[in-house]
């Protein structure tokens, strides 16, 4: 009978080592759901203005911004958080993506830099609240 109790009780302590062992890599994993994918936001730039959602809601969010015009054009925004652009200009009928960026509460100035440097200036002022309905385009 001794027997059988020390090796249930090896079999016990073992166990219990290998749980131990085993919680770090379950804590690192997180063990929970997945942060949701920040929405994507549509924005269409033509020759004489730029479209998209205002006010916007607080919070993480992507730009996908579509050149609708017959030349040239990029996509700025600069405010609270920095300013971003577009690495290049898009040609007509182009898309490109603005990786994911936390707008603060706050006015934001948006921009088309291709414009700026023509001497022109086309531009909206964005407005950023925590009570402004979300954007339905992602």
């Amino acid at each position: 009978m001794k027997r059988q109790e020390n090796g249930n009780r090896l079999s016990a302590a073992l166990l219990c080592a290998t749980l131990l062992a085993g919680l770090p890599l379950l804590v690192a994993c997180g063990g929970g759901a997945e942060e949701p994918e920040a929405p994507t936001v549509q924005i269409r730039v033509t020759d004489n203005r730029i479209e998209m959602p205002n006010p916007m809601p607080t919070g993480a969010v992507k730009f996908e911004v579509v050149n609708a015009g017959t030349h040239e054009h990029s996509f700025g925004i600069t405010g609270p958080v920095g300013e971003i652009t577009l690495e290049k200009p898009l040609k007509p009928g182009e898309t490109a993506t603005l990786d994911e960026m936390y707008l603060d509460t706050g006015t934001y100035r948006v921009y088309c830099p291709v414009d700026e440097k023509h001497g022109e200036s086309m531009q909206i002022a964005l407005n950023v609240r925590p009570d402004a309905p979300a954007a339905n385009n992602s």
